[in-house]
């Protein structure tokens, strides 16, 4: 149990920076009043939403090599969806409708359950790509095109989110 108190008393206090961040970013001031008032509010959101900081074995510890990677993510996300948008666009404005939807499995490779929903939730935001089901083993994926299904094994999506696992 004290393991755990160490762990979220690290993931406060990178959130509360990251909170506070935020805060000044939104509010585009750096006067000691403007602080203050991010301060508590920043204390009001981490109190308010301690039950949904994850343990070590829901997602793991909220470090900086954990934000980098995450960040790197959604970096690599936003080039996937731009990707995916282009080839979506060229499939609907073709006027012979090149389409072949199917559904595919694709074997679960992160451990942590974090890790399982957001990979799923990156497949189902990258246009043309729909993540239907998740189990133990495998995710059901449905694909507008074949080429777009067998692109989802080992993707460069699923490599970054297995980066966000943390060994233990």
């Amino acid at each position: 149990m004290e393991k755990k108190s160490g762990f979220r008393g690290k993931s406060y206090l990178i959130l509360f920076f990251l909170l506070i961040l935020f805060w000044t970013i939104i509010h585009g001031q750096w006067t000691v009043e403007s602080l203050l008032i991010g301060s508590v509010c920043a204390m009001a959101i981490l109190y308010l939403n301690r039950d949904l900081i994850f343990t070590a074995k829901e997602g793991g510890p909220i470090t900086l090599s954990f934000l980098f990677h995450f960040v790197t993510l959604i970096a690599v996300l936003l080039v996937e969806i731009v990707k995916s948008n282009i080839q979506v666009a060229k499939i609907v404005l073709d006027p012979k409708l090149p389409i072949s939807p199917c559904f595919v499995e694709v074997p679960v490779r992160p451990r942590k359950d974090f890790n399982k929903v957001l990979y799923g939730n990156v497949v189902t935001l990258t246009p043309g790509t729909l993540t239907v089901d998740i189990t133990n083993e495998h995710y059901v994926i449905h694909a507008l095109t074949k080429d777009a299904a067998e692109g989802l094994e080992g993707s460069a999506l699923e490599e970054h989110v297995l980066r966000l696992e943390v060994k233990e």
